[in-house]
């Protein structure tokens, strides 16, 4: 048998994953991966803590719930069907899903991103604001656009109405020319914290955190 203790960094990261795709299939080890439904979205994250062997999660957020119920839980893997989650006189068994139900949720090669033709910071307040402006002016397509002069633009507009609301952030950035790429908002799916940005004419964008060894790659629109 192994325990493992997860560290309330690894619960955070996990439950964000929640948010992209329900389901999960961690892998043995320390590397955890997810990719959303429609295959647009992929994240990445080294944790701390290794796993002892390959396991599916259907439900990911019923799984995080009922490790919060437990004070300083040990999870024991010691079977391929379930695994227990203890904590002095209480324990939970949950039991594993079919590894191919999950499969899909955890892709095994990682992203080769092209190359940045678009580089910048954004402050976990820069995408907050975003992503509440999008609320807020029910807007979900996303402009990034490098201007030539060493800033890129971020633009909240509806591609489809020209008079529609807008709402834009502006950060010093590096560029290879003058270009402008889209995104759905919707995707842009992170857990809190600042961000250094790529973003490639291949239509894909990498977001790595400032703080922990934590990725994403988003797509954008064609």
């Amino acid at each position: 048998m192994s325990n493992v203790t997860i560290s309330p960094e690894t619960m955070s990261v996990l439950k964000n994953f929640s948010t992209i795709n329900s389901s999960i299939l961690i892998r043995e080890g320390n590397k955890l991966k997810t990719i959303s439904v429609g295959e647009n979205v992929v994240a990445q994250f080294n944790a701390v803590e290794s796993f002892p062997q390959s396991f599916g999660i259907y439900d990911l957020n019923q799984f995080l719930t009922g490790i919060s119920l437990f004070v300083n839980p040990i999870l024991v893997f010691g079977n391929n069907e379930y695994v227990t989650i203890k904590s002095g006189s209480r324990s939970a068994k949950y039991y594993f899903s079919n590894p191919e139900i999950t499969l899909k949720a955890a892709p095994e090669r990682d992203v080769r991103f092209p190359g940045a033709d678009m580089e910048f910071a954004l402050t976990q307040e820069d995408i907050l604001a975003m992503q509440k402006a999008s609320a807020v002016y029910d807007i979900n397509d996303v402009k990034f656009e490098s201007r030539g002069d060493g800033f890129v633009t971020l633009s909240l507009n509806d591609k489809e109405n020209e008079t529609s609301n807008t709402f834009s952030v502006t950060v010093p950035g590096q560029c290879t020319g003058e270009y402008a790429v889209f995104m759905k908002m919707e995707n842009i799916r992170l857990m809190n914290g600042d961000y250094n940005v790529k973003i490639s004419k291949h239509l894909i964008t990498e977001w790595k955190n400032k703080s922990i060894d934590l990725m994403y790659y988003i797509a954008l629109e064609p």
